[in-house]
């Protein structure tokens, strides 16, 4: 996790941030999709350091939703212990309020709802459930950037399901597991959502170039 700005990596994300928030300020968006063509790309990890680098901003707060019900990773990058959070809430086990936690990183806090294992995730992704809950979401965090971070694309139709309830994406792309056709198949899926960038992932380039992404 790059949670500070003395590192080269951390910088990287700070950038990121800087040109997701110009964007979606434009355009009144809240909520962020974080997506990959495949497992193994890093859209966990840039899912927390870019909800860590949105923290670090005075006037600014995020809350970051683990929406990968096949294989969740967001509490264990984040060190977050117990179990339950989404799904919690989906089943009716727990108010969101409850289920929401607070995360002090440094000296920065962020809110997460932590994400757990669901045989049903497709399932889950598609129904009215899911759908209240977003709204829940968007209502009681409106003052909020909202990161989702989803399952890989390609791994089934969790993502195409939840993407129109959502206001952008993130595609994050690894070097060296990525094809040109698996970029090729999400543009198919994401031609009706406004993807703000796709981010290449695992880059050995010289950081004078392009930053690690694009």
């Amino acid at each position: 996790m790059a949670f500070g700005t003395s590192s080269q990596h951390g910088r990287y994300y700070d950038m990121l941030r800087t040109q997701v928030l110009q964007e979606m300020d434009k355009k009144s968006w809240q909520l962020l999709a974080v997506t990959s063509p495949t497992a193994g790309c890093g859209k966990t990890v840039t899912a927390c350091n870019l909800a860590l680098s949105i923290s670090r901003l005075p006037e600014r707060s995020v809350l970051l939703v683990d929406l990968d019900l096949r294989r969740p990773a967001v509490g264990n990058y984040l060190g977050i212990n117990g179990n339950g959070g989404v799904l919690d809430v989906l089943e009716g086990r727990a108010p969101l309020s409850s289920a929401v936690q607070q995360v002090s990183i440094g000296p920065n806090n962020m809110l997460v709802l932590p994400g757990s294992v669901s045989s049903n995730s497709s399932e889950w992704m598609a129904s009215q459930t899911m759908a209240a809950m977003l709204q829940t979401i968007k209502r009681d965090f409106r003052s909020r950037i909202v990161i989702f971070d989803l399952p890989p694309m390609l791994l089934g139709d969790d993502v195409i399901s939840i993407l129109p309830r959502t206001d952008a994406a993130l595609l994050v792309a690894g070097v060296g597991s990525t094809t040109v056709s698996d970029i090729k198949e999400c543009q198919r899926h994401l031609r009706r959502t406004a993807v703000l960038r796709v981010i290449v992932n695992k880059s050995t380039e010289a950081a004078g170039s392009y930053y690690g992404y694009y």
